[in-house]
């Protein structure tokens, strides 16, 4: 966000502020040559100087969040979806907000407008930032709860934005269809194409599929598996991107490898606890695919992922949760080498404990600059609901421990009080 160089986390919680319940926070700890540290923090909410909106009750401020330069002005910007603002007499109408990077952290914010308030809620419920029209310039893709996604281009601080409207299939009024967005560069054109994540509803029963439009936004490809969360990187390191999907009731990841004709469905791999080299065993409450993350731990050039397992029982302990991190070859995505991580691995910081729900949110990026992905975690239910975040350090050998480091809500600044759900969700802006 300060254009050091450095990658930035950042973290929602649903936290108190000056009081008001719910109102939710933002909270941006800064990279550097150490990585990530509550020492340096800045909280950012509807209260913050410049940044628009007022604090009200359970609005949950920024618990959708994707990052990007959206103003080209060398500074990495924070888009906040508040999907449960009100809006008028609209009880969760959603409400998407820039808050605008600069060298000294985040400068206030704008508003982005819905232009169809009336067809959907939850305006902001999903984002996305890519280049689709290949113009070198990043636009924003806004899930809502209904059929539509709309695409913002040429966003300036006063609001201004060009608009596109793209029809999905997925199940309309569909919360709990619709999931997830992601952008990635399939076939190589230059031009990202954009990951609906979702259950289509093909026959009616909603079980199936994903949509992936190509940068030209015209008629999806469809997917054979469901998407509670995508992430996309280059598994393979062939130039293209490749699309990891997690589906949390199938306890399941699956690799489609792009090509020049885009994601190969035929050559999709699927991956459970189960799989060969994957640590653990398939639970049938695990939610092992809950959240995906992807890149390149160990810099040796294929992208990894890291898989949230938020339910995982840990020896006796139940739902402390863990992060298991499979590794990217010249093969693809498998699970030869992967790597377990939760509170009870050594020189993690903690101990398992029921219900921490540790992976409940996980990102992969680089926050110190030595050209290796960092694994960050969070555990929203640590310590009473309050939440903490855990930042491990990228090596050659994986995800290491040498500078772990963890942090709660009462640590960076915020509320202590139950249901702060510190670390419920994450990004990562600006390095490398």
């Amino acid at each position: 966000m300060n254009g050091d160089g450095y990658g930035d986390l950042i973290t929602a919680s649903e936290a108190a502020v000056s009081g008001v319940l719910g109102a939710g926070a933002i909270v941006v700890n800064t990279g550097s040559s150490a990585g990530v540290s509550a020492g340096r923090t800045q909280i950012v909410s509807q209260g913050s100087p410049g940044v628009p909106g007022a604090l009200e009750e359970n609005d949950e401020f920024g618990s959708a969040l994707a990052t990007g330069d959206l103003d080209g002005d060398g500074y990495s910007d924070i888009v906040a979806g508040t999907p449960d603002e009100k809006v008028g007499g609209d009880v969760a109408g959603g409400a998407v907000t820039v808050l605008w990077g600069s060298r000294s952290g985040i400068v206030g914010g704008t508003n982005l407008p819905d232009p169809a308030p009336t067809q959907h809620d939850r305006f902001g419920d999903r984002l996305v930032v890519g280049d689709f029209d290949g113009d070198g310039h990043p636009e924003l893709a806004i899930g809502t709860s209904g059929n539509d996604v709309w695409i913002f281009g040429a966003i300036t601080r006063d609001g201004a934005a060009e608009r596109r409207r793209l029809a999905t299939a997925i199940a309309p009024e569909s919360s709990d269809y619709y999931r997830d967005l992601a952008a990635g560069d399939f076939d190589g054109d230059g031009r990202d194409d954009l990951v609906v994540g979702g259950r289509y509803d093909e026959d009616g029963s909603y079980d199936g599929a994903s949509l992936v439009y190509d940068g030209a936004l015209g008629d999806p490809t469809v997917l054979p598996d469901e998407a509670h969360t995508a992430a996309t990187g280059d598994f393979d390191a062939d130039g293209r991107d490749d699309l990891i999907v997690g589906s949390r009731d199938e306890n399941s990841v699956t690799a489609y490898a792009g090509t020049a004709a885009g994601l190969g469905v035929s050559g999709r791999r699927t991956l459970t606890q189960d799989s060969p080299g994957v640590p653990g065993g398939t639970e049938p409450e695990d939610s092992f695919g809950e959240e995906v993350s992807v890149g390149d731990i160990d810099g040796d050039g294929f992208a990894d992922a890291a898989v949230g397992v938020e339910f995982e029982t840990i020896g006796s302990v139940p739902n402390a949760g863990g992060v298991i991190v499979l590794r990217g070859s010249a093969d693809g995505l498998t699970g030869a080498g992967s790597q377990a991580v939760h509170q009870g691995t050594a020189g993690v910081p903690g101990a398992n404990e029921p219900y921490d729900r540790f992976g409940a949110a996980v990102h992969l990026a680089d926050a110190n600059g030595d050209a290796r992905a960092d694994l960050a975690v969070g555990a929203p239910m640590e310590d009473t609901s309050n939440g903490a975040v855990w930042v491990l350090g990228g090596t050659a050998d994986g995800v290491g421990t040498s500078y772990a480091t963890a942090f709660s809500a009462e640590d960076v600044g915020l509320s202590k009080a139950p249901w702060t759900y510190f670390g419920r969700s994450m990004a990562v802006g600006g390095g490398a």
